[in-house]
């Protein structure tokens, strides 16, 4: 099966290191550990680079807390929020404790490893889930994807497959979104997104 999946990358695998000590910026429910590999045992993949069949778990994280926020608050242009949504949520940095090893999928990366922008950013996830899959058989020693994020390409995001130990991500800091309602202000404004300010239902 390995042999397989190496042939579908004839240029090989154009990496980009994470050194040891670098910080990553992670955004998650405030019910969660900030170093989760998901989806949750038994539950179907949710996310673009989430294993097909389960073959791994994913944990999905940005260099800066604007990619953090724009992939995983708001998601879509346009979208209105209830701030109760965002208040449900927390940021954490997490230093990484050695180093990684992801394929570069961006820039030249792309035309490297076969990819086309447009399979990355599309809302059916089959084929970046499929290609997660390909490269994380082809090459054992990979940890995972950089890639840029699908709302702002001036971020770079990543996914880690759980080849990473929880051990070998370190939380430096977590911050509740409720506790600092001026930098969700800022994200909002950053982005042109906007607030549900009408009464509940």
């Amino acid at each position: 099966m390995a042999g397989a999946a190496t042939s579908r990358f004839p240029n090989g695998l154009l990496p980009l290191d994470v050194s040891a000590g670098a910080e990553l910026v992670r955004v998650h429910q405030k019910i969660h550990s900030p170093v989760f590999f998901g989806p949750a045992t038994g539950v179907p993949p949710q996310n673009r680079f989430d294993a097909p069949g389960g073959e791994y778990r994913v944990l999905y994280g940005a260099r800066e807390l604007p990619g953090a926020f724009v992939e995983t608050v708001l998601r879509k242009p346009g979208r209105v929020l209830r701030r109760a949504e965002v208040d449900d949520r927390a940021w954490s940095r997490l230093q990484v404790l050695r180093r990684l090893r992801v394929a570069k999928l961006y820039d030249e990366g792309l035309h490297w490893h076969g990819v086309d922008a447009g399979d990355l950013s599309i809302d059916n996830y089959a084929p970046s889930r499929q290609l997660a899959l390909n490269l994380y058989l082809a090459f054992s020693d990979l940890d995972g994807i950089a890639y840029r994020s699908r709302y702002d390409n001036g971020q770079i995001c990543f996914a880690f497959f759980d080849r990473v130990a929880v051990v070998e991500l370190n939380p430096l800091h977590t911050q509740a979104f409720e506790t600092v309602p001026t930098v969700v202000d800022q994200m909002m404004a950053l982005y042109g997104a906007a607030f549900d300010t009408s009464s509940s239902p």
